[in-house]
Formats: structure tokens, C-alpha cells, sequence
């Protein structure tokens, strides 16, 4: 990536693309804190936030541990929540191929990114807002992570704040403009209703996954 071809963004996809870095350091503010309530060393959490740079997977995981679950049964579980990778992977390799930072590129793939990339009206702003956005939260996540954690005795019950639902209302405003499609509002929809239908049965994670067969919807 070029400085110049960044420089090209529009100030308003680079505030909203700042606005969400600065959302990810508060959810990650919850995490860190989490692990101090769970009475967890700091390096676990930092080098969950470093490597993995996945927030559901990265909860599932702490949770996990602090109940006396196996690191091998608690990463297993993070590695199913981090199978919607799959599809992200394939929805945006013409932003990461013939790239001789390609191992970079992937490491930094996730909600965020991917979302910003691909609601971009060309190939050069998609490449751009993706790599933007996924370095922004490459630092924004481990640093609100930190200062969760040694913060943690003043946010002990971080969910009274609401920092967790953050995320998701950031995701649906942004993700708002696609749903005026007919079968794109179709799709999510069905989605929704997978989802929140498997709750009682299924995992953490898993839901999620299973709303993916909603994409059939859009089958002719």
C-alpha cells in the first residue's frame, strides 16, 4: 500500500473508520478487565488481543478458562467461532492477493475491516478503507486490552457501562444502507432468526455460524 492512495479516502469513511478503532479500545477495555476479574496474568490477554485480533473468539476463550475448561478445549472453541474467517476470505482476496504482505493482510482480517472494505464503491477505496481500518484495530484492540486491564478495579461489572454493545449497534449502523436491497434484507433476516433460534441449543459462537445458511435465501 501507497501513502498517496490512502490520502485519497474520504474524510468521512476515515472518521467513521477512527470512530470504530476507538469502539474496538472500549470493547477491549471489557475484555481486559475481564481477565482481571477472573484473576488471569497480563500476558494472557495481551497476547490473545496481539495474535488472534478476535474479539468473540478471545471472550469465548477467557470465559472458558476462568470456568476450568483445557487451553487446547477453549481454543478449539475459538477456532469454530473464527470459521466465519472462511467466507471473509474468500468475499475479499482481490484485496489481499499478489500482495507481498498477504500474511499481514490476513492476520488483520475481521468484522471490521472486511465490512469497511467491502461497502467501498471501487477496488482502490475497498484495498484502502480494509487496510486502514484492520492496522487501526491491530493497535486500538491490544491498547484498550491494557488499559482494561489495569484499570480493572474500577470497571469490575463492565457490563452495567454497556461497553459490549458497542459492537453490534456500530456493525448495524454501518451495515444499514445494504438492508434497502430486497434480498439482502431477506438474507439477514433469516439469518437473525437462525441465529437467535439455535441459542438454546447450540455453544457460544456456533448461532452465529448457522446464520450463515440464510445466504441460501439468495439463491434463484
Amino acid at each position: 500500500m501507497k501513502y498517496k492512495e490512502f490520502i485519497k479516502l474520504p474524510k468521512p469513511l476515515i472518521k467513521s473508520i477512527a470512530i470504530i478503532c476507538f469502539a474496538t479500545a472500549l470493547i477491549g477495555m471489557s475484555l481486559g478487565s475481564l481477565a482481571v476479574t477472573y484473576h488471569l496474568p497480563i500476558w494472557i490477554p495481551l497476547l490473545l488481543s496481539s495474535l488472534v485480533l478476535a474479539g468473540a473468539a478471545e471472550f469465548t476463550f477467557i470465559g472458558m478458562i476462568a470456568s476450568g475448561s483445557s487451553p487446547i478445549t477453549a481454543a478449539i472453541a475459538g477456532l469454530f467461532i473464527n470459521l466465519r474467517h472462511l467466507p471473509f476470505g474468500l468475499a475479499i482476496q482481490h484485496f489481499i492477493e499478489d500482495n507481498k504482505f498477504k500474511y499481514l493482510a490476513t492476520h488483520i482480517m475481521n468484522d471490521e475491516s472486511v465490512l469497511f472494505g467491502l461497502t467501498q464503491p471501487t477496488d482502490e477505496l475497498k484495498r484502502c478503507a480494509y487496510w486502514l481500518c484492520g492496522i487501526g484495530i491491530l493497535f486500538a484492540w491490544p491498547i484498550g486490552v491494557l488499559a482494561g486491564y489495569f484499570a480493572g478495579s474500577h470497571f469490575a461489572y463492565t457490563k452495567i457501562l454497556g461497553i459490549d454493545t458497542i459492537f453490534p449497534v456500530v456493525l448495524f449502523a454501518l451495515t444499514f444502507k445494504s438492508l434497502k436491497q430486497k434480498v439482502t434484507r431477506r438474507s439477514a433476516m433469516l439469518g437473525a432468526v437462525i441465529s437467535v433460534g439455535t441459542v438454546p441449543f447450540l455453544p457460544t459462537g456456533i448461532p452465529i455460524l448457522m446464520s450463515l445458511f440464510a445466504l441460501l435465501a439468495r439463491r434463484k
